[in-house]
């Protein structure tokens, strides 16, 4: 059922979700807390995270330089109970709605359910992506036309004026000529953008309503 995830997302690898969900690599463990550590408790939460199996391997460099061994029993066990709540189908879309990756930590039971839910997140974000991309460039393209046109305006009021040299104002005739093609290439530009803006947002609110998961 991993083929249902596009190759694009599966080459993202596992430890950028755990840098998402868990704001980085270091286990972040103090002293304090290896010593006293509930090991099934932080397996839990790492399970619920989405976290893969080596996470325990970041805990136990933590906490080795505090003379701490993880309980690797205690901390599988809580792992797996964790999953057991992380790998739902709702989960999965939220990891893909995110733009996460997905560490390939459900088990062949419950992946089919969590990777369809994850597909159905992923394409709204990816489609959502694209049509704050093509805004952008939109917004950059109508700029320029805006400079575009000012800049001929310029170039036109001192091109009639009586005393510009012959040398000048063969230079403002080409800048005209430079500026008129530019302001095409940027209107055409702005046309195709505006299109695919439109057609992009249309998509977007077809994907979200096709999503049976509440947005």
């Amino acid at each position: 059922m991993r083929s249902l995830l596009r190759p694009s997302t599966l080459a993202i690898t596992a430890g950028l979700l755990a840098m998402v969900l868990a704001g980085g690599c270091s286990s972040g463990l103090s002293k304090n807390e290896c010593v006293t550590a509930d090991w099934h408790m932080i397996g839990y939460e790492d399970g619920l995270r989405g976290l893969p199996a080596d996470r325990i391997g970041v805990h136990r460099v933590a906490c080795a330089k505090f003379q701490v061994t993880p309980n690797l029993a205690a901390y599988t066990e809580g792992r797996e109970r964790g999953l057991l709540e992380f790998c739902q189908p709702r989960n999965g879309f939220r990891v893909g709605l995110n733009g996460w990756s997905y560490a390939n930590v459900c088990s062949a039971a419950s992946e089919p359910a969590f990777a369809e839910g994850y597909r159905y997140g992923r394409q709204i974000h990816d489609a959502r992506a694209e049509l704050r991309d093509t805004q952008v460039r939109l917004r950059r393209a109508r700029d320029g036309l805006v400079q575009s046109d000012a800049a001929v305006q310029a170039v036109a009021v001192e091109l009639v004026l009586p005393d510009v040299p012959t040398s000048r104002r063969v230079f403002l005739a080409q800048e005209l000529v430079r500026l008129t093609e530019e302001r095409t290439e940027l209107q055409a530009r702005i046309n195709r953008l505006t299109l695919r803006s439109r057609e992009l947002g249309v998509s977007v609110a077809e994907l979200e309503r096709q999503s049976p998961f509440a947005l």
